[in-house]
């Protein structure tokens, strides 16, 4: 007895269409992937349109099919709670139907699903077991498309884990099973292309991604506030690449579609990345008036780690304008709103780091950008890493204190040594 969506599926291919040619007018072709994988059901109005798209009376189209309403309500219901990101009941759902083996949901997609349910929830050694179980399911499969992406969310944990090497790894293998799929999805082929990108750009390879932007942005048939969000890293790796004619060419298309964006929590995080993207051409105080209007928006929704990563940049700001006092305080309301392993927390303590030093706290001042340097390192954050090996050297040239200096010089070429080896590659 067939389910729904493999009946579907076969009726499109036996008409000759793709996946697209279905979903004109009637939905999305992520949505018909998910109702012939099994893992969305269509309502009636919706069935009734495929129908009529398929030249198929609804009756042949349900003809000998089993619906199975009993597991497929408890599906939709688990997925509901993954948009809602309640992951702790979702995952207990998604167990139960693994448990049930009566009904015909692929067991590939109730593992994948819980799989990014424990990703969600930050669980990444069950996510990790997880999917090296379906790979070892999929990669024997026909099915490029789910192989595919088992191996991005792969590449994920990788990423979480700190192996960029393996991250960047799990993304060309990713995109090579999904050139070999009967049918290539162009929005998971946008996912792979903007996962490798941002790899790509913590790794170093700047010119890469954005090449890899670039293609997303071919791609794409996202909606303006994904494309506002392409844009927007376009712009950060051309500013860090100073190249700032195209730099500034993304960030005020970014603008552009950020005006149509209805997402307020997003509108207000792209605000914030191009406030400090554009901090050296205008006004300081206005920047900093502007960014403690975004980050009491934060407040009010209750987001204090949104809030505090605001603190952070106002707290960076006043220290490079020689507000001292104001950096500090700043930089302390971040700190009560972020964990200690929080990555913006390397910031805060470089804030703090050289506000003692400017005040000549040297015992102080060395503790905070020790706790800075450990957290870049943490989390792989070469270029802060750089910039604050850079300016602690300075400032302990300036102080004569040239030893140190060079510790912390030949500190940094080991740990850029050891990123390098990790990577396969030795000098």
């Amino acid at each position: 007895m067939n389910s729904l969506g493999t009946r579907i599926r076969e009726l499109r291919l036996k008409k000759g269409l793709t996946q697209i040619e279905l979903a004109k007018g009637i939905i999305t072709p992520s949505m018909v992937s998910q109702i012939e994988s099994d893992r969305a059901r269509p309502s009636y109005k919706v069935l009734v349109a495929i129908a009529n798209r398929l030249d198929a009376p609804l009756e042949q189209l349900i003809k000998g099919v089993t619906l199975e309403l009993e597991a497929s309500s408890k599906y939709k219901l688990a997925m509901g709670m993954v948009r809602a990101r309640e992951y702790g009941a979702a995952i207990l759902l998604f167990e139960n139907l693994l448990e049930t083996a009566v009904h015909r949901i692929p067991k590939e997609n109730l593992l994948l699903e819980l799989a990014l349910c424990h990703l969600g929830a930050g669980d990444v050694l069950e996510a990790e077991q997880l999917l090296n179980q379906l790979y070892q399911i999929t990669s024997y499969g026909q099915d490029q498309h789910l192989l595919a992406v088992v191996l991005l969310n792969q590449g994920k944990v990788a990423e979480l884990k700190h192996n960029l090497p393996i991250a960047l790894f799990y993304m060309d293998r990713a995109w090579e099973e999904l050139q070999k799929a009967q049918e290539i999805d162009d929005d998971l082929q946008v996912k792979i292309l903007m996962q490798q990108a941002s790899l790509q750009e913590q790794s170093g390879k700047v010119e890469d991604a954005a090449k890899n932007y670039e293609r997303a942005l071919l791609l794409s048939q996202c909606n303006s506030e994904d494309r506002g969000s392409i844009y927007l890293r376009l712009a950060e790796v051309y500013n860090r690449h100073k190249n700032y004619e195209k730099a500034e060419e993304y960030a005020s298309k970014a603008l552009v579609l950020l005006e149509e964006q209805a997402n307020e929590d997003r509108k207000q995080d792209l605000q914030h990345r191009l406030i400090m993207l554009h901090r050296g051409s205008v006004d300081w105080k206005l920047i900093i008036q502007e960014l403690l209007t975004i980050a009491e928006t934060y407040t009010r929704r209750g987001q204090k780690q949104k809030s505090g990563e605001v603190y952070a940049d106002v707290g960076l700001i006043c220290l490079e304008n020689g507000e001292l006092d104001q950096a500090s305080s700043y930089a302390e309301k971040a700190k009560a709103t972020l964990s200690e392993t929080d990555p913006t927390m390397g910031k805060v303590n470089r804030v703090l780091a050289f506000v003692n030093f400017y005040r000549n706290n040297e015992k102080k001042g060395k503790e905070y950008l020790e706790n800075a340097l450990k957290l870049y390192e943490q989390h792989g954050k070469v270029a802060e890493l750089e910039e604050i090996t850079i300016l602690s050297c300075r400032y302990l040239t300036d102080k004569g204190e040239h030893q140190e200096a060079y510790e912390r010089l030949e500190r940094f070429h080991k740990y850029l040594i050891g990123q390098l080896e990790r990577r396969g590659i030795v000098l």
